[in-house]
C-alpha cells in the first residue's frame, strides 16, 4: 500500500509540474518501440486532473491536437522537455 501512496505523490508532483508550464512551448519525445522515438515541438494547451492536451506544431500541414495521462510520463512512454530545464 505504501507504494501505491509513492506513485500516487510522484503523478501530483508530475501534474503540478505541468501545469505550471500551462500555455507555454515546450518539446516532447515519444516512445515508438525499442529504438524509434520521435521528439517534436509542442504547445502545451490544457491541463486536467487526469491528463493533459497537448497542439502539435507541425513543419507543414494542419495543427493536432493530443492528450496524454501523467502516468504517460511516469512510465517514460513520452518524456517532457521544459525551457530553461
Amino acid at each position: 500500500m505504501d507504494n501505491q501512496n509513492q506513485e500516487i505523490g510522484k503523478i501530483v508532483d508530475i501534474r503540478e509540474k505541468v501545469q505550471a508550464h500551462l500555455g507555454e512551448t515546450i518539446e516532447i519525445t515519444s516512445q515508438f518501440g525499442r529504438k524509434r522515438e520521435n521528439r517534436h515541438k509542442v504547445n502545451l494547451i490544457e491541463a486536467y486532473a487526469t491528463h493533459f492536451i497537448i497542439e502539435n506544431i507541425p513543419a507543414r500541414g494542419p495543427k493536432t491536437t493530443e492528450s496524454y495521462q501523467y502516468g504517460d510520463i511516469l512510465t517514460q512512454t513520452i518524456l517532457i522537455h521544459y525551457p530553461n530545464a
